[in-house]
């Protein structure tokens, strides 16, 4: 159970379990895995006590099959085995006693595995660890006595290596030749726990958490040693499974971090080889009860192999994972700090972009931003800082949004260590001066790819830097016009039917201008209604928000006596406003200064009409705007004329008031379109990712609620942000869309979804609707049956930036059943049976060769899930083939890939690594059709190819050997000649 917020437990196997550990087929697996991911042999513990083995099997199973290519060597855990796991002496259940009668049997047993010709050496001389030489009695001597036991009776001279781990860490006092490290061992030392940073939720918790950044910093930045060391990295740590709230966690880490590891490693073992070799270690593949395993999970996928794979070859992603620092002045409970989380909620809900804070001092919400990402708090101008904001560049946090100008003193910190970033300002100049902003302001504006302000107004007059982008801020509060919370609320308060209420929201000082809000309360009292007995309206005015102490003593006497009038109401600092906007009839923004407060946008969201003064700010403007669309009236007056402005509040109150509830509903939901947040945040993130495609995810799907989960899951662990994800349900009578809400909601991700209310029964309708409904440059329709491994998006996308022309790119898939089980590692076995070693490889092709050389027989793109398309270039083919694609049950894509590739400099990107998951069902469209059918969709595709390259022999010949090929394995009756000859000129 996780004991903290964003603790990673539980921890569960995707692929291959927790520890499978009597099953050849599996350990096989295991091997083929970790080839492909660079990783060329294991270390098996060997438990050895006092001539009795124990937990033998792997290493025995792995003995009786020698065609399993695992390459391996021994590790002997030769501590006692206790209770705890934790190397201690407690709780003994058997001990190691180093009998000096049986070293013959020991050794023996080790010569016996360094026999198989699959153990590793180094040059000549097979490796064999020891975990703790610190617990062998007079080790140096024992060392020495093995050594020649080995030499005398199996003719083997060893290299012994230590492991760094329980404060041993220099083999030559035990007579050993070199040591391996074992994380978290030595690498906590010199690092501080977090757990004072935690949002703890196991009130028993003694756990030592430590930040997996700080880990890796330590790591790398150690001296070399003067003996040979095998460095070793750990892709996490977390033995909360074995010691209950109790153990050691590395908190914090991504596959990318622990990339940034193991290329560390590796170049510092290519410059210090171990006994000529550069060698690195992993700890470990599956620790599955420590944290520490390679092996997928179900968060994510194999991201970490992948990591290791990429780490090891040296091959760089171009471009990256998106990863973002939010910068921030600091965490005091106001408009801009708050904009700030709303905005980093979004980044992460929306796009699924890794995020940090950065602040540059702490306060109240500290905890809000810690209950959502890792929040590091680095004063400006530090060497301290500048090393951190270094290492955080290298784990892939290379663009930044600096929040505001009061946190501008951190832009030359970022500059100076390379991360670009783009600079919010919300002060305007007055306030930049009184703060002393203005300086910092200019340097960063001047260092900064680009400046953004909500309005033009907030443009400030520092001439020397460019123009900046105007881009209005959205609405990060939903909020929306409630008869019944009106009406619930006004009771409350005290107000009648007839009464007008006016609200103003925000800090009560001079440039809020609470004073102004109080005068214009006095003017708008009307004497004789506040002495009469009768329903005569009267005008409340109510302010939302803590007041200045220094105002309130100036004004004390003024609000006492308002509020003793019963129509002045100050229930101080409210967290949710929506029912006093509900139950309002105008909003008053008293401010002499304001750039652009979201509490106005949240007014008019709610339907309520807003009055303001001129030039204090954006919101003046924006309603001017507003009232060009003529829906309802806002006002606006000259600063300071509180005559005009009690006019103008009293008159929108009256309309207002008389404001049926449905038109109001009505003005609530066109407002809350106009100020959309993520729309606002979508722009931001395209500034801050320039490079960063546009990628739409559609999910089709129907009656595929028991694959949606999963589905979803593998779509929200893909490393590379995406622009946008909807689930397109075709009328579903199962709980599909109950699950996609569930999955959205439990995994903190916005998604949306289009349910229809009549199915289509067509894939291709629903292709055509998913192309109509994205945004993006590019759209991945992602199956709701199918998996993907959480690189898939990103191996795709780099490999597009190598075609220019490109308009899609799949991978390899590897298929699995209805219940998960894989049916083959991959389609190149297939696929060679038509192409021949073509898609053995990544590769670059025109679309028309990949026509001619890949689909002009069959269809070798063997599921849309493997694929993504430049959006715009799919939607017109399939607007030219939609009329063929009605006819078509099953080849119906196949057609379409044609329709797409044969245009001018059209190009297709391959990627050879089955990164896509295929579900295929044994009661699939394609079992279920009509055989004949089938083949003759066959034909009729092969038939427009064929046509479209002027009908070539080579071709035409490899078509004909398909058919016959088909007609023979689907059974079919043997045609008559002319039918044959018919076939063969019109079909595959």
């Amino acid at each position: 159970m996780p004991r903290f917020a964003d603790h990673y437990q539980p921890r569960v196997p995707r692929d291959l379990g927790h520890y499978t550990l009597d099953d050849p087929a599996v350990l096989s697996r295991q091997a083929k895995m970790a080839r492909e991911a660079g990783i060329e042999g294991f270390v098996f513990y060997f438990y050895w006590f006092n001539g009795s083995r124990l937990l033998d099997s792997p290493l025995e199973m792995l003995l009786s099959h020698p065609e399993i290519n695992l390459p391996f060597c021994l590790m002997w855990a030769n501590e006692n085995w206790s209770r705890r796991w934790d190397g201690g002496d407690d709780d003994i259940l058997i001990a190691q006693d180093y009998r000096a009668e049986d070293d013959d049997a020991l050794i023996a047993c080790f010569a016996r595995h360094m026999a198989d010709p699959r153990y590793i050496r180094v040059g000549d001389r097979p490796l064999l660890m020891v975990y703790r030489p610190g617990a062998i009695p007079d080790a140096e001597s024992s060392i020495l006595r093995w050594r020649a036991l080995f030499k005398e009776k199996h003719q083997i001279d060893p290299i012994f290596v230590m492991g760094q781990a329980f404060g041993d860490s220099n083999p030559r006092q035990f007579g050993m030749d070199g040591a391996i490290e074992f994380p978290p061992h030595k690498l906590v030392a010199d690092c501080p726990l977090i757990n004072d940073r935690l949002h703890i939720l196991d009130d028993d918790l003694t756990a030592q958490v430590y930040d997996y950044a700080d880990i890796v910093k330590n790591a790398l930045s150690m001296e070399p040693v003067d003996f040979p060391l095998i460095r070793t990295a750990a892709p996490s740590w977390d033995n909360d499974a074995r010691r209950q709230g109790h153990g050691l966690v590395l908190h914090g880490s991504t596959p990318p971090l622990y990339e940034h590891w193991v290329a560390g490693l590796v170049d510092q073992a290519r410059k210090n080889p171990f006994f000529g070799d550069p060698i690195i270690c992993i700890n470990a593949w599956n620790e599955w009860a420590e944290g520490a395993y390679l092996e997928p999970d179900q968060h994510y996928g194999s991201a970490y192999l992948n990591a290791t794979g990429r780490a090891a070859t040296g091959f760089e992603r171009g471009i990256g994972d998106g990863r973002i620092l939010l910068i921030g002045h600091d965490a005091f409970p106001s408009g801009a700090q708050t904009l700030l989380l709303a905005i980093g909620k979004q980044l992460r809900a929306r796009h699924g972009t890794q995020i940090l804070f950065v602040l540059l001092e702490g306060g109240a919400m500290l905890e809000d931003y810690r209950s959502f990402a890792q929040v590091e708090i680095l004063p400006p101008g530090q060497k301290a800082t500048r090393e951190r904001l270094a290492v955080l560049y290298r784990e892939g946090f290379t663009t930044a949004l600096v929040n505001s100008a009061a946190s501008s003193a951190l832009a030359p910190d970022l500059h100076d260590v390379g991360i670009a970033f783009t600079l919010l300002q919300h002060e305007l100049p007055s306030l930049l001066r009184q703060r002393g902003l203005l300086a910092p302001l200019k340097e960063a504006r001047a260092l900064a790819r680009e400046t953004i302000v909500p309005s033009v107004v907030l443009t400030p007059t520092l001439t020397s830097e460019s123009t900046p982008i105007i881009l209005p801020q959205g609405l990060y509060s939903p909020i929306a016009f409630s008869a019944q919370t009106r009406r619930q609320m006004r009771t409350r308060l005290g107000l009648n039917a007839h009464d007008r209420l006016v609200v103003g929201v925000g800090y009560a000082d001079m440039r809020k201008g609470f004073d102004l809000f109080l005068q214009l309360w006095q003017r708008l009292q009307s004497p004789t209604a506040m002495r009469s007995h009768h329903a005569v309206p009267v005008t409340h005015f109510l302010w939302l928000g803590d007041i200045d102490p220094g105002l309130r003593e100036g004004l004390q006497l003024d609000i006492d006596y308002a509020i003793s009038c019963g129509t002045f109401h100050m229930p101080g600092r409210i967290k949710d406003i929506a029912p006093y906007l509900c139950a309002a009839d105008v909003f008053a923004l008293t401010s002499r200064e304001d750039p652009y407060p979201s509490v106005a946008l949240e007014a008019l969201a709610c339907g309520l009409p807003c009055c303001a003064f001129a030039g204090t700010g954006g919101i003046p403007e924006l309603l001017t705007q507003i009232n060009q669309d003529g829906v309802i009236e806002h006002g606006v007056s000259s600063l300071g004329d509180l005559s005009s402005m009690a006019r103008l509040i009293a008159v929108a109150a009256r309309k207002s008031l008389a404001r049926p509830d449905a038109e109001r509903r009505k003005v609530s939901r066109a407002m809350a379109g106009r100020f959309s947040f993520s729309d606002y945040v979508s722009a931001l993130h395209g500034y801050l990712l320039p490079d960063l495609p546009r990628i739409s995810i559609v999910v089709p799907s129907y009656n595929y609620g028991q694959y949606l989960a999963s589905r979803l899951a593998s779509i929200f662990s893909q490393q590379l942000p995406v622009f946008e994800i909807i689930v397109l349900d075709d009328a579903s009578d199962d709980d599909s869309i109950a699950v996609a809400e569930r999955t959205s909601a439990e995994c903190r991700r916005d998604i949306r979804i289009i349910g229809a209310r009549q199915r289509s029964g067509s894939v291709f309708r629903q292709w055509h609707k998913a192309v109509d409904l994205a945004r993006g440059e590019w759209i991945w329709i992602a199956e709701a049956d199918d998996l993907s491994e959480s690189a898939q998006l990103s191996t795709l996308f780099d490999a597009l930036r190598q075609a220019s022309n490109a308009v899609m790119a799949f991978c390899d898939s590897r298929s699995i059943d209805e219940q998960g089980v894989t049916l083959a590692n991959s389609y190149k076995p297939y696929c060679a049976e038509s192409c021949g070693n073509l898609l053995n490889a990544d590769g670059c092709y025109s679309g028309q060769e990949f026509i001619r050389r890949a689909l002009s027989e069959r269809n070798l793109i063997l599921n849309v899930s493997s694929a993504v398309f430049a959006r715009k270039p799919l939607q017109a083919a399939l607007r030219r083939c939609a009329h063929e694609l009605k006819a078509f049950s099953i080849a119906g894509d196949w057609r379409l890939y044609v329709e797409l590739l044969d245009q001018p400099d059209a190009e297709l990107v391959y990627v050879a690594e089955p990164l896509n998951i295929h579900r295929r069902h044994s009661q699939s469209a394609t079992h279920r059709l009509d055989l004949q059918k089938h083949l003759a969709e066959i034909i009729t595709v092969q038939d427009e190819i064929a046509k479209r390259f002027g009908n070539p022999c080579e071709m035409r010949d490899r078509q004909h050997a398909y058919r016959r090929t088909l007609i023979r394995q689907f059974g079919l009756a043997p045609q008559p000649v002319a039918v044959e000859r018919e076939l063969a000129l019109t079909s595959p």
